[in-house]
């Protein structure tokens, strides 16, 4: 009976296991077929300290256009990770749009506690509609140096995988 009991769980955890890859190739697939392809949209917005940022300011270079929120878990699980690929990829920008709405002086501080490294965007609902009406946060776009969409990724990722996207189009000179 207990040999029984045991095989029955490493039957259901392998089942486990691999539906939860297969979920998540699944949709790591899903995320980069969106958008990927079409032109960024330019956005104005303001920073932290209230002056105006535009994408079209960054052209040339690799972006990474990343939606949060200060209350988001998986949002600030990310944050260690794009400080570490400004310091790793000088040239890259990394955007910021929080869509908290309680105005940029939480977000300041909360920025200065994480120390973040990168600039920080109030985002609006018209930034929100043209990258496709994000649904869920966080929601991070890589952008080609021609100014293309080429990942969108719903979700945390690990930092190996935006390594990945830069050192691609690093390589390609897109």
């Amino acid at each position: 009976m207990r040999k029984h009991l045991w095989l029955g769980f490493a039957v259901g955890f392998v089942a486990l296991a691999f539906g939860l890859f297969w979920e998540s190739d699944a949709v790591s697939k899903a995320d980069t077929a969106v958008n990927a392809g079409q032109k960024a949209p330019n956005f104005e917005l303001l920073d932290l300290d209230g002056n105006k940022v535009t994408l079209a300011e960054s052209a040339g270079k690799i972006r990474i256009v990343d939606f949060w929120a200060t209350w988001c878990p998986p949002c600030r699980a990310e944050i260690p990770h794009f400080n570490a690929l400004t310091a790793q990829f000088p040239d890259l920008v990394i955007l910021g749009i929080t869509l908290d709405q309680q105005g940029p002086n939480p977000v300041k501080a909360f920025a200065k506690e994480l120390n973040i490294q990168y600039p920080l965007l109030m985002g609006n609902i018209e930034t929100v509609q043209a990258f496709g009406n994000i649904q869920s946060i966080p929601t991070t776009f890589v952008i080609d140096q021609n100014g293309n969409i080429v990942r969108k990724y719903v979700g945390y990722r690990a930092q190996s995988v935006f390594e990945a996207d830069i050192n691609a189009l690093l390589r390609s000179g897109s």
